[in-house]
């Protein structure tokens, strides 16, 4: 008679060095795949955040625009010595940046004629070339104007002798020193938005525009009027170029109650007129100065440093284990810049998406601090230890 053991289960024989590199590999597709969600998140473009009020006017919730079907021509219009005066009733709903409205004039597409919100504040921005031909930026700021929640009445005239603010009818500010020129106020007129992506947050209950300034009385007497009223009632105004009472409730679409070539179009999807490729950090950053204490600029980029760490860890692994090649720190980083890099131009292709130099240098900066915590003997050490407790498991 043959006797028959007990059966045992066959021996594993794992082989440590080739389990360790599927274990790399895996985690390295799993971080790729992670950033791909995270830079391209939702893969598409947005729904343009624009909505009727019950009441007249219409409400961006951040990635949201409007844009005039045609363009504004200056030289139709009757500025000149006359001056223009532009008024607009809005209302601030979060006290964040962004910018109200901006005028497609300029020659520098990012700097365009605009007004736009710094907290609390309002900024008229412009874009001018001095007798020299070189160009600067002045800023007209006036401080303490918005309330989150609260609707306010800002009128802007101009003429020969300078430009004022008014505030609710009242003379808040008297700039002497740069008038506003016809010509900024040329080209395509966007609402809730900038010509870039600079989305705003709040409402917008009414827009007119003058071909004349006018004095305190009326700007009194227009506020008025607009908070009774409406704005629809001021339409027989002949220097008006622009008047929008956003009173439609519905639609698409915002009528110019004195130049219908000139209504308003809102899209069903998220839209900026000129899209940055790569935009450069110097541009990004120029007017640092008043936004460096906001946690939202640190918190970018603390994200787009430590966001890409992992990057720089598991590929330096990944070229370091088995020889792979010669100099793995320099192939871990050259890695995370490109991922970096090709995340940056197809976000050109998504409005909702920024593309600028300043992430692919803090990206590629993150991934070499990847690597260099890799290289550090503690983590390394922990680092081998998890990478083997799957075979020890198996003993």
């Amino acid at each position: 008679m043959i006797g028959i053991g007990p059966a045992f289960p066959p021996v594993m024989n794992v082989n440590p060095k080739t389990h360790s590199e599927k274990v790399i590999s895996a985690l390295c597709l799993f971080v790729v795949g992670c950033i791909l969600v995270a830079g391209l998140w939702p893969f598409h473009t947005s729904r343009n955040s624009v909505s009727w009020l019950k009441e007249d006017g219409l409400r961006f919730g951040g990635r949201g625009a409007v844009v005039s079907e045609r363009t504004f021509d200056s030289r139709k219009q009757t500025f000149g010595d006359n001056g223009f005066s532009l008024e607009i009733c809005l209302t601030s709903n979060r006290m964040k940046e962004g910018t109200i409205f901006a005028f497609d004039s300029s020659p520098d597409r990012r700097a365009p004629f605009s007004l736009r919100q710094y907290g609390k504040s309002v900024v008229l921005r412009r874009y001018l070339i001095d007798q020299r031909g070189r160009a600067f930026q002045p800023w007209i700021k006036l401080d303490n104007v918005l309330e989150a929640g609260k609707r306010v009445f800002i009128t802007i005239t101009s003429d020969k002798s300078g430009l004022k603010f008014y505030v609710n009818g009242t003379l808040a500010l008297t700039f002497s020193e740069e008038p506003i020129l016809s010509r900024e106020l040329n080209g395509r007129l966007v609402l809730g938005n900038s010509t870039d992506d600079d989305s705003w947050i709040g409402d917008i209950s009414g827009l007119a525009i003058y071909g004349r300034q006018l004095d305190a009385s009326e700007v009194a007497r227009h506020v008025e009027t607009w908070t009774r009223e409406g704005g629809a009632v001021l339409a027989t105004d002949p220097s008006l170029v622009a008047l929008y009472a956003f009173n439609e409730h519905e639609g698409s679409e915002v009528h110019n109650l004195v130049d219908s070539s000139t209504n308003l179009n809102i899209p069903a999807r998220y839209f900026v007129l000129f899209h940055s490729f790569l935009r450069p950090t110097w541009e990004q950053y120029k007017y640092v100065r008043y936004t460096w204490n906001r946690w939202s600029l640190w918190e970018d980029l603390i994200v787009n440093v430590f966001g890409f760490m992992p990057v720089g860890f598991v590929f330096f692994a990944y070229f370091s284990s088995g020889r792979r090649v010669g100099h793995p720190a320099l192939y871990a980083v050259l890695v995370g810049f490109v991922l970096s890099f090709a995340v940056e131009v197809v976000q050109w292709f998504l409005p909702n998406r920024d593309s600028g130099m300043t992430d692919l240098f803090t990206n590629t900066f993150g991934t070499a601090l990847g690597v260099l915590v890799h290289q550090w003997s503690p983590v390394r050490t922990v680092w081998n230890k998890i990478l083997a407790l799957p075979i020890l498991l198996t003993k």
